[in-house]
């Protein structure tokens, strides 16, 4: 843990108001509303709504609603399916439900469905197609705000029409905006931010009128990911922090300086949505690993803050503690899943925690007012025999431990599993470094692990829900020292590897159910599939969770015991979500272009 003491600094008023520099592009594109149905009402005493993507501001993904418990759970049944357009997708996102009627967007769609009959209430259209679309969009005051991949759209909730005061003329072009106010004059007016790394992929967090974005693009070569607070009436950008700090000009450089060696700053986008703290007035969010991937040479040392849990001043910005999970990533062991936050009461005492799983399968925990764990976190000797040109692997990563003194159940496969003799004597621990002249096979992969698909916590079992996956790596590295540059081809990422071989290694699904004060694994599954979605839990101690191959499970939350499974025909890309109109509890979750939406007969 690194905390650090306030700063009262703040960005200049120029700075603030960059954004109006820069046009939008709202005449060009022609937004239009299509109104084919009318808003339902709804009695708020049996409402409980999905208002934001992982639920609340702390990104519990905890549903009070308790319809649906273990006694019943094997009797739910499709109510609705909503398919969009022909070729249109909407594979990753979560929808929300507000008041009735739920709100998701495809690339070039936003829309408003009646939530309980599944009819479409109107449809926001940008011409041409809008690019993007991400996990899905974000709500805040009765403004409705979704992005493509560099701009952001602010639209009424009820009415579908475009509010004219953000930005320009509702539409603003925030990545460019952020990226002038990070980067003065180094990039044109004009310019795409696709074609250097940067884009929107997670929907915002919102809190007391004010949108927290994440800015990355892939495992591009960026000069850090952004985290930029917006103004959610005008579009004004407020603050803008950087996770790889290139200067005296950016939070964080004395911290970060001398942990990068070598020529390369790059990497730690910012993959998925942040959580918030009202109380403490701190907002809480991952960073992803540096770049190039598993080239190291040109950036020695643990390069900060890649790989970290951040906590900023809400109001300002600074950075007040981090938390770095992986030193000198050279697996590509991102941390892209987003942080959540629980209170759990012991004794006479609240302890307010925050939880991050990460790819190497395991879950840290801290006290989220200080960074501090809540259970050690020691320093472990790992391999550190590589051939590749000028690599310096880090000699310890930090592993969690409970508060047994044991290492912590990690809740994926940290070695990987193979049946084939030849493959398995490329077999390696955890954090071996790849090599240049000989296949390594690694565990968990580059998508194994916690890998997008949030986690969840119950106020009622106490327990933190984890969702991870069962997977291996194998590669030759591929020397690129200090060569590689900002593009959209992921060259931070693909740029670094020679070549791919086997892994001989079966991919399956988990979940795992941890205590977070003591770190102890209460249960877990494993499901025959493959996955990169989270999961759910509700007030009927159930919890649901879908894998890629169309499945979707309902879990006893207090023993991971089976309730239900049933399929959908696409594939299963999003976490699922619920809500509650009129007393009457719903569930859904999209496949590929289809949202699905299921409930009690």
């Amino acid at each position: 843990m690194r905390r650090l003491k306030p700063a009262a600094t703040g960005l200049p008023l120029a700075a603030v108001l960059a954004w109006l520099l820069i046009p939008a592009t709202a005449q060009e594109r022609a937004p239009s509303t299509v109104r084919v149905g009318s808003m339902p009402s709804v009695s708020q005493a049996g409402k409980i709504d999905w208002p934001l993507h992982n639920f609340d501001l702390f990104n519990g993904r905890y549903s009070p609603a308790n319809e649906i418990n273990p006694s019943n759970a094997g009797s739910l049944a499709l109510t609705w399916s909503f398919e969009v357009g022909a070729g249109e997708s909407i594979g990753q996102i979560t929808p929300l439900v507000i008041d009735g009627v739920m709100y998701f967007n495809s690339g070039s769609r936003l829309f408003a469905v009646n939530a309980v009959t599944g009819k479409s209430i109107w449809t926001f259209q940008l011409e041409p197609a809008f690019q993007g679309g991400g996990r899905g969009p974000t709500y805040g005051d009765g403004a409705i705000f979704a992005f493509g991949t560099s701009d952001m759209y602010s639209v009424d909730a009820k009415g579908g029409r475009i509010l004219e005061n953000f930005g320009n003329q509702g539409v603003l072009r925030l990545v460019n905006n952020a990226l002038n106010i990070k980067f003065p004059g180094k990039y044109p007016p004009d310019l795409d931010p696709a074609t250097i790394g940067y884009a929107m992929r997670t929907p915002p967090a919102y809190f007391n009128n004010t949108l927290y974005v994440g800015l990355s693009f892939g495992d591009s070569h960026i000069p850090g990911g952004l985290l930029a607070a917006v103004d959610a009436k005008t579009g004004a950008i407020k603050w803008v922090f950087n996770t790889v700090p290139q200067g005296a000009q950016d939070e964080g450089w004395e911290l970060a300086k001398d942990t990068w060696k070598g020529g390369a700053r790059a990497g730690g986008g910012i993959w998925t949505q942040p959580a918030i703290d009202p109380e403490l007035g701190l907002i809480y969010f991952n960073a992803a690993n540096p770049s190039p991937d598993y080239d190291g040479s040109a950036r020695q040392g643990v390069n900060l803050f890649t790989n970290s849990t951040i906590a900023l001043n809400l109001v300002t910005g600074k950075l007040v503690w981090y938390n770095q999970v992986v030193h000198h990533d050279i697996w590509d062991w991102d941390l892209v899943t987003s942080p959540v936050l629980f209170d759990v009461r012991v004794q006479d005492k609240t302890v307010k925690g925050i939880g991050a799983p990460s790819k190497t399968c395991y879950l840290y925990l801290w006290d989220r007012e200080t960074g501090t764990p809540i259970n050690p976190v020691v320093e472990t000797p790992v391999p550190t025999k590589t051939d590749v040109p000028g690599e310096a692997p880090w000699p310890t990563q930090p592993i969690p431990y409970t508060s047994r003194g044991v290492p912590q159940r990690p809740f994926c496969a940290t070695y990987p599993i193979v049946g084939d003799p030849e493959l398995a004597k490329r077999a390696r621990p955890t954090f071996h470094p790849f090599l240049v002249n000989d296949f390594v096979i690694n565990s968990p992969g580059v998508a194994g692990g916690s890998n997008f698909g949030p986690a969840s916590f119950s106020p009622r079992t106490g327990l933190i829900y984890v969702t991870g996956k069962n997977d291996a790596q194998s590669i030759k590295v591929k020397p690129v020292g200090d060569t590689i540059r900002p593009g959209v081809n992921f060259t931070g990422y693909v740029g670094s590897i020679a070549d791919r071989g086997e892994t001989g290694m079966t991919v399956t699904t988990t979940l795992a159910a941890y205590d977070p004060l003591t770190g102890e694994q209460a249960w877990y599954v494993q499901v025959p599939k493959s996955t990169n979605t989270g999961n759910l839990v509700t007030g009927g101690d159930v919890v649901f969770q879908g894998v890629s191959s169309g499945e979707f499970y309902v879990l006893d939350a207090r023993s991971g015991r089976e309730l239900l499974k049933t399929t959908v025909k696409p594939a299963i890309r999003a976490s699922p979500m619920t809500y509650q109109v009129d007393g009457k509890q719903y569930v859904s979750v999209v496949g590929t272009n289809t949202v699905f939406t299921f409930a009690l007969p």
